[in-house]
């Protein structure tokens, strides 16, 4: 498939075959838990870079570490913000590997993306305190 400009892409491996780079903007849940495995990973575009700051758990870290270290695998890198095991003592099979960018689950760390949560926060608030909760997240034991 070739894309002047923009394009569609009509299913996940097509996506991964024709995109030179692939960020992941995902909840994990059933549908997305392993979405990315040893098989999508073979089918990315030679040169490609992958990017998740989305869930851990979305890609199977294994596969991801082992594309990396296998020079003939057409990814290049992989940049990783979120991890299927986040505690204190972090370990994480892309640890070490060169072409791995890790970072600790900081992407939504962003001076606007924090900004724009602490005003949320307020509004719920004082939603709350008005007798308004509709539409505030409220959580039920």
């Amino acid at each position: 498939m070739s894309c002047a400009g923009s394009c569609r892409a009509t299913s996940l491996n097509a996506l991964l075959a024709t995109s030179d780079v692939v960020s992941l903007h995902l909840p994990l849940n059933q549908q997305t838990r392993g979405m990315i495995g040893r098989a999508e990973l073979a089918v990315m575009r030679p040169g490609s870079i992958l990017l998740n700051t989305a869930r851990g758990g979305i890609i199977d870290e294994q596969a991801l570490a082992d594309a990396l270290r296998d020079e003939t695998h057409p990814l290049a890198a992989a940049a990783v913000d979120t991890f299927q095991h986040e505690h204190a003592a972090f370990t994480s099979p892309l640890s070490g590997l060169p072409n791995a960018l890790l970072t600790p689950h900081v992407a939504g760390m962003a001076k606007g993306a924090m900004a724009t949560a602490a005003t949320r926060c307020a509004d719920h608030v004082a939603a709350l305190l008005a007798g308004r909760p509709d539409g505030v997240p409220v959580a039920t034991i």
